[in-house]
């Protein structure tokens, strides 16, 4: 027989993981509680690995932090990533962002800015 995996070990990972997508969001414990429609201190429990939620609440969570269940679960190492479309595209303006310095950051977001302000105000693209 084998021994069981270390589920608190397990329960962290996946905790930590939680509250990296929330930050990178810019979620507080309470955002993304009124997201996932549980209480903040659940989330509290479960980022730091106090908690062992269902599949159900696995998925409230992702749909939560507006990523795919695979990307909240992690992968096995040596397994590519599951994406959506939007992910891959998220993921290569990050990847160009990074490798600016700050001035370029500054522009960066201005641009951004102006153009979902001209998207919003001539309701382009909807």
């Amino acid at each position: 027989m084998t021994k069981p995996a270390n589920t608190t070990n397990i329960r962290k990972e996946l905790g930590q993981r939680i509250r990296a997508l929330r930050k990178r969001n810019g979620y507080t414990q309470e955002d993304m509680a009124e997201r996932c429609n549980l209480h903040w201190t659940y989330i509290g429990g479960l980022e730091r690995g106090e908690r062992n939620p269902t599949l159900t609440t696995l998925k409230r969570i992702a749909d939560g932090l507006k990523v795919n269940i695979h990307s909240l679960l992690g992968r096995p190492s040596g397994e590519e990533a599951v994406l959506t479309p939007r992910e891959k595209k998220e993921g290569n303006i990050l990847k160009w962002l990074r490798k600016k310095d700050d001035p370029s950051l500054d522009l960066a977001t201005r641009l951004v800015r102006e153009m979902v302000h001209w998207q919003d105000k001539y309701k382009i693209g909807k």
